[in-house]
């Protein structure tokens, strides 16, 4: 008995121990270090050493297997953090160069704070053994800041120095500042992470077991003023063009801190020729193809303006609205001789942050220009059509944070586009509740999207809707429970400026998960979820969705990570999209299946893999879904990954037409394969200096071997309808992207691209892979060259050397 008493106590006081608010010593210096990452300054030895790391992988609450030191002191620009990572074995060390923001194979240290202790943001800093810098915010995974570092590998380990100026984050302005804070090493070879203050893994708010610092105080926000003109040459060659186009440009980027809360953001003639090339496909849907935005303003700091997701930045310089209408405009003997695929961006502007008290508020506004269409007629006389007006883009976010996670937010977002035209506003308000102790959560939103003919809001219309989204969940512990239910009537659209593809639905999720997160057997981590998902039609009460779903997910000690589940609709539901004439399709009963892996990145070769399947049991079709990806690191420079994923659907009943007399929809039995193969390759130099070089080819073919009639009961005729339409078809896209980048200093670079392209596609199915992959090679390409200097100004810098 006393033997268990003895044990209760001990393992009671290691829990209390391990739990307790830690502080962290910030010492204030009037002589900044040299950030060399030699640790030799003579400030290192005036400053408090902080040394108790724990495991918080893999083995959670255990003694780090390597010892850690970290040194933290301040001047009035800035933090310096030097840190000292002890190895036994230095040359085991992973340190795979690349560039910033690049995900390496390498060791690293990071600091992480929350300046305004409300435990809902934070800013975190990485530098990894190799000296690769990543930065990102909780509520901002794309934030990006100008900060020093440096690192050195040597007999006893490697160490980092970091010097984050004052000018790259906010935090309040008071005396005495209370920051939480948490100190984070990772060693790569083990897949150890070894942190300062240890957090529950199946907490939902980590934030609130870090470190709190001490003696960090009369620090001032400095000038927050940032300019990035840019000068940038392109020269262009479309499908379309006779010959090449030289065109050379320049703009400006500025990022201005108002105060110590908020800021903003301003591009001036913006150029986004240079990013990264959509990866188009063939789209069988009902629903618009909905690409990622790789365009700088319009995804770093968006966050808060995500919030009741009314705003799709793809919308913003996209397509214009007819583009796809102007060849049903021509009259006869006309030709488009032009017809712009994206709308000119003339400036746009974002104002956000958080005050010291939790508000934050958001204001985007971005101006597009009027595009139009050339058409050329018979006589070689031409005119233009109008295929989208001069655009005006709003979107305003307040939210407020609460105690403990909470918070309630408010977003409208409103697109005008003249007193002629069609405008739209939407609105939404809602927000998040948690209590017992951050246990449960409930979310709740309601909104509101209204659509008028010209500027009057307050006009008559029928154009108006309505959505309620309600979430109630267990979001802490090993076992985790949501229910999800969400409205959306007829006629709500924020298609204007957001996307949404479904309305006119009551919906219903319903899920339980299970997980542990210490290891146990060969197991690392397991996950293992339930779900349930039913959908009616508001109006009509038809079932639109239904469906169970079960996933797993496993890590073993091997670090292989094995992924996978189980789908079943048990009955058929009413697809009110598919027909595309505002019948409706009874949707067929399915079971699915899929499994997933992936080996360990540790590895000079790694490969991820998937493979699914799905038997649609009231028409005997299948469909195989099947994906193979490798990965190779050769030395510390180079890393290439290769993907290939193939579907094979067979006997799909899928939209054909809508015949142009009857309005009837017409359905066909189709045979669908697709192939996509794709290979990047980055070789990195130095860690400012890199090639990178990537290619996809992507090759779909339909063959229609019956049509059916959709009747109004949703079921298609049995008996082929006499149809003679040809709706076979072999698309193809092809693209290269090769760059070669070069930070030549901090914040500045220089980037070279060349792109080529070709989307190319056939009214028949008669070519095989490699037969349509040497016809359409065959075709001309889209080529683009650009040049871009980029340089970056701090403002602050400069009036202090003044």
């Amino acid at each position: 008995m006393k033997s268990l008493l003895l044990s209760f106590l001990f393992t009671s006081s290691l829990f209390i121990g391990l739990n307790a608010q830690k502080t962290i010593p910030f010492t204030f210096t009037e002589t900044a270090p040299v950030v060399d990452g030699l640790l030799s300054d003579i400030v290192w030895n005036d400053c408090q050493g902080i040394n108790t790391f724990y495991q918080q992988d893999p083995l959670w609450g255990s003694t780090p297997t390597q010892k850690t030191e970290v040194k933290i002191c301040y001047t009035n620009h800035g933090i310096f953090i030097g840190a000292m990572m002890y190895d036994n074995a230095p040359d085991s060390i992973l340190h795979e160069y690349g560039m910033r923001d690049n995900t390496v194979n390498a060791d690293y240290f990071a600091i992480e704070f929350d300046p305004y202790n409300t435990m809902q943001d934070s800013y975190y800093f990485q530098v990894t053994a190799s000296g690769v810098q990543s930065e990102w915010r909780r509520t901002d995974g794309y934030y990006n800041a100008v900060w020093k570092s440096a690192v050195k590998i040597f007999e006893k380990g490697w160490s980092a120095e970091v010097f984050i100026p004052f000018s790259a984050f906010t935090f309040p302005s008071k005396d005495i500042q209370n920051w939480r804070v948490q100190l984070n090493r990772y060693i790569r070879r083990n897949r150890e992470l070894d942190i300062l203050a240890l957090e529950n893994k199946t907490n939902d708010n980590d934030i609130q077991y870090w470190a709190i610092s001490e003696n960090l105080k009369s620090i001032k926000s400095p000038l927050r003023l940032f300019l990035n003109p840019y000068l940038n040459e392109v020269i262009e060659k479309r499908v379309t063009d006779a010959s090449w186009s030289n065109k050379i440009n320049g703009g400006l980027d500025l990022k201005w801190g108002v105060n110590q809360s908020y800021t903003i953001d301003v591009t001036l003639l913006p150029d986004f020729s240079q990013v990264q090339s959509d990866n188009k496909v063939k789209n069988l849907s009902a629903f618009e193809t909905v690409y990622g935005d790789y365009r700088p303003f319009f995804y770093e700091s968006m966050s808060l303006f995500k919030m009741g997701d009314l705003i799709y930045s793809r919308r913003i310089a996209g397509t214009p609205t007819g583009y796809y209408d102007v060849e049903n405009k021509l009259d006869s003997g006309e030709r488009v001789v032009e017809n712009p695929f994206n709308t000119q961006l003339i400036n746009a502007v974002k104002f956000y942050g958080r005050s010291t008290n939790g508000l934050a508020v958001g204001f985007f506004n971005a101006i597009t220009k009027k595009s139009e269409a050339v058409v050329e007629q018979s006589n070689g006389e031409r005119r233009f059509i109008e295929t989208q007006p001069l655009t005006n883009y709003n979107i305003l976010v307040i939210d407020k944070a609460l105690k403990g996670k909470s918070n309630l937010f408010f977003s409208n977002a409103n697109t005008y586009r003249g007193k002629t035209n069609l405008n739209a506003n939407v609105a939404a308000f809602g927000g998040n509740y948690y209590f017992s102790k951050g246990t449960y959560r409930i979310y709740l939103l309601s909104g509101m999207s209204r659509r008028v003919e010209g500027d009057n809001f307050y006009a008559k219309t029928n154009m108006e809707g309505y959505k309620t989204d309600f979430l109630f969940a267990k979001v802490n512990g090993k076992f985790q429970y949501q229910t999800n239910i969400w409205l959306k009537d007829k006629n709500y659209d924020p298609n204007d400026m957001g996307v949404n593809f479904v309305n006119n639905e009551i919906s219903t999720f319903y899920q339980v998960s299970y997980r542990e997160p210490d290891p146990f057997g060969k197991v690392l981590s397991m996950k293992n979820s339930l779900s349930m998902n039913y959908a009616t039609r508001w109006t009509t009460g038809m079932p639109t969705t239904f469906v169970f779903n079960y996933n797993f997910n496993t890590t073993t000690k091997r670090y292989i990570s094995l992924w996978g589940g189980l789908g079943w609709r048990p009955a058929n539901i009413y697809d009110y999209y598919e027909p595309r004439n505002g019948q409706f399709f009874k949707g067929p009963r399915f079971v699915s299946g899929n499994a997933n892996f992936s080996t360990d990145y540790r590895k000079p070769f790694a490969c991820d893999g998937a493979y699914s399947v799905t038997y649609v049991y009231d028409y005997f079709g299948i469909n195989h879904f099947f994906n193979i990806s490798p990965i190779a690191r050769i030395g510390n420079h180079l890393n290439i990954r290769y993907n290939v994923w193939y579907t094979n659907n067979i006997a799909q009943r899928g939209f054909a037409f809508v015949d142009e007399n009857t309005d009837e929809s017409f359905f066909g039995k189709r045979h669908v394969q697709t192939v996509e193969n794709s290979l990047s390759a980055q070789y990195v130099v130095i860690n400012n200096l890199s090639f990178g070089l990537s290619t996809r080819y992507y090759w779909s073919k339909g063959d229609y071997s019956e049509f059916y009639l959709l009747h109004q009961d949703g079921i298609l005729d049995r008996n082929p309808a006499q149809v003679t339409q040809n709706k076979n078809f072999t698309y193809s896209a092809f693209n290269i992207d090769f760059s070669i980048n070069w930070d030549f200093a901090p914040g500045s670079s220089l980037v070279l691209t060349y792109k080529n392209e070709l989307v190319h596609e056939l009214t028949n199915a008669d070519k095989n892979y490699m037969q349509y992959l040497r016809y359409s090679l065959d075709n001309p390409f889209s080529n683009l060259i650009a040049l871009k200097i980029i340089y970056f100004i701090d403002a602050g810098r400069v009036v202090k050397r003044k």
